[in-house]
């Protein structure tokens, strides 16, 4: 009985070693293998600004009517804007730059809001202007044709990606320098880029300005573009040496 018994401790034995050489042998392989890695970075932000002039401008002025009936205010608000539209294509405004934003109709209620006394009716475009030097004289060809609401100018760039890619270079460069800085801060040196994202979007945003709209002018409505500016910002990511 004792002999059977030590040899079936040494079974277990054997069986328990048995099991675990296999863990042991996963656990100890190549180095790198692991999907580990104690590679040192350093991930830094750069920006740049894109300057420029606006090339266009997109004015949104309109025609507001009043009368005693529905029909009459219609019909005397689409003989206004034909006439602003036809003042405007006589200035040389094609079809393409003139879009109708908004067409409405309301009642206009008694003071006690217990009667309606008339209707409104409201015709207003977006007239899209390529030459910034004529911006005034439209809006005052308008005025003078008959359009008495004013939405304001919209300034942008007819080229949305306008010195971007300068722009994304010198950010990378910007961020280059604050890298190093940091890398020689630590004793270190910046190796390969690892990583490298555009973190912001570009493209220009319109510049919008209020103009106001009254009578015809006396004298040519002033209108000063101004200068579009837009920050473009990248993240990378470099290994330290």
């Amino acid at each position: 009985m004792k002999r059977i018994g030590l040899v079936l401790v040494g079974v277990l034995l054997g069986a328990v070693v048995a099991l675990q050489v296999p863990s042991l042998a996963q656990s100890s392989g190549t180095p790198g293998t692991t999907g580990t890695t104690d590679q040192r970075t350093v991930t830094v932000s750069g920006t740049a600004t894109i300057s420029a002039k606006p090339d266009q401008a997109d004015v949104s002025l309109g025609v507001h009517t009043q009368a005693g009936s529905a029909q009459d205010a219609m019909d005397q608000n689409a003989a206004k804007m034909n006439a602003v539209l036809a003042a405007l294509k006589k200035l040389g405004i094609g079809d393409a730059d003139l879009a109708t934003t908004n067409v409405s109709l309301d009642p206009v209620w008694s003071s006690n809001g217990n009667s309606i006394v008339g209707y409104q009716a409201d015709n207003e475009i977006d007239v899209t202007v390529h030459d910034m030097g004529r911006v005034g004289t439209v809006i005052d060809t308008a005025v003078g044709a008959g359009a008495n609401l004013a939405g304001g100018i919209t300034f942008s760039l007819s080229d949305q990606n306008q010195g971007v890619n300068e722009a994304l270079a010198k950010a990378v460069q910007d961020a280059r320098g604050k890298a190093d800085a940091m890398a020689a801060a630590a004793d270190a040196q910046v190796g390969q880029v690892v990583k490298m994202e555009q973190t912001s979007n570009p493209g220009p945003q319109p510049y919008a300005e209020r103009v106001a709209f009254g009578a015809a002018a006396t004298a040519p409505t002033p209108v000063n573009p101004p200068t579009i500016q837009t920050d473009v910002t990248v993240s990378v990511t470099w290994a330290l040496t």
